[in-house]
């Protein structure tokens, strides 16, 4: 077993029941939202919302190769977490050593990074647009404490500002729901690309409250499927725990969900595993911000074999290669 990767998150290929559906990930196939944590090397930031354990690169390599037909590691896309604030040395680290050890031949590496929109400077941006970065990252959700509309709006603004020239980034946003319908004209009229994170914020039926009864109508939908519409949102299928109440299983729940996204946008979805599965800023308080935070017992398997039965082929290696590719190559 590799240092800092939970048993319960790697699958082991002998154990697999097989079924019908081929649940693998395609060949050239995009894992389009993973996370590394290493604070022996790379400490954490002291303003942090939560204090992780160790998922090293090395795991995530051995993740992602036993999701895989050929049991090798496909594309991946290292987004920075918010426990590290704008330090992405670990990431950018990683992206270094990828390009030199001849690996970039086999399967691409992709970061998006996390900026002060004062302080990145334009030889900064440069440097890391070369090595593979392709975005930047808000995050309001990872502290639980609620979101500040005008303080989010003017800080997409801001950063997009310092990146519009850089045509190959996307502001990536985890965001609540509601936020969508706030920020909708001004997504709308971004110098760059918006990619919505875990389902953009949307809930299934079992999150949702009694008195919404279709996924459709909750607040903010409407927003973002009519940005997704217009090529201006890509939307992110990932962490479905971040949408259910369900503990265990493949997020059934969501089906309704996912399924309107492959109906209203199937060319603006993209699929991330959101390894290795970190905790939910609702549970977090600032007595707990310090102590060791596990990450959740996810059935991977159980989720890719429910994505891929609520989508046609076509559809399926569309989000997991052809959107994935243009949106990082």
């Amino acid at each position: 077993m590799l240092e800092g990767m939970p048993k319960s998150n790697i699958p082991v290929m002998g154990s697999i029941t097989q079924t019908d559906v081929d649940w693998h990930l395609p060949r050239h196939s995009w894992d389009t939202h993973v996370h590394v944590f290493n604070p022996a090397e790379y400490p954490y930031s002291p303003s942090r919302a939560y204090t992780p354990d160790a998922a090293l690169y090395e795991s995530l390599l051995e993740f992602n190769g036993n999701l895989s037909r050929s049991h090798r590691p496909q594309n991946l896309v290292l987004v920075q977490p918010s426990v590290y604030g704008t330090d992405n040395g670990l990431i950018i680290n990683l992206l270094k050593k990828h390009g030199r050890c001849g690996e970039a031949e086999q399967r691409k590496l992709r970061a998006i990074v996390v900026i002060d929109e004062h302080e990145t400077d334009e030889g900064q941006l440069q440097e890391w647009d070369d090595l593979g970065v392709r975005g930047f990252r808000i995050n309001t959700e990872a502290a639980g404490n609620g979101t500040d509309y005008e303080h989010l709006r003017q800080k997409i603004i801001n950063t997009a500002e310092r990146v519009k020239s850089r045509d190959n980034w996307k502001c990536q946003l985890f965001i609540s729901g509601d936020s969508w319908d706030y920020l909708a004209n001004t997504l709308r009229h971004l110098p760059v690309k918006i990619i919505a994170d875990h389902q953009g914020g949307m809930k299934g039926m079992t999150a949702l409250p009694a008195n919404i009864t279709s996924v459709t109508e909750q607040p903010g939908y409407a927003s973002m499927i009519s940005l997704a519409k217009s090529g201006r949102v890509y939307i992110k299928i990932s962490g479905l725990y971040r949408s259910s109440k369900l503990t265990t299983g493949g997020y059934g729940d969501l089906e309704p969900l996912i399924k309107a996204f492959v109906e209203e946008v199937p060319g603006q979805l993209l699929w991330g595993s959101d390894w290795p599965h970190t905790g939910s800023g609702a549970n977090r308080t600032e007595e707990t911000k310090y102590i060791p935070e596990k990450f959740r017992d996810v059935d991977d398997i159980a989720v890719l074999k429910n994505l891929r039965t609520w989508m046609e082929r076509n559809e399926w290696e569309r989000m997991m290669i052809e959107t994935a590719g243009k949106v990082y190559d």
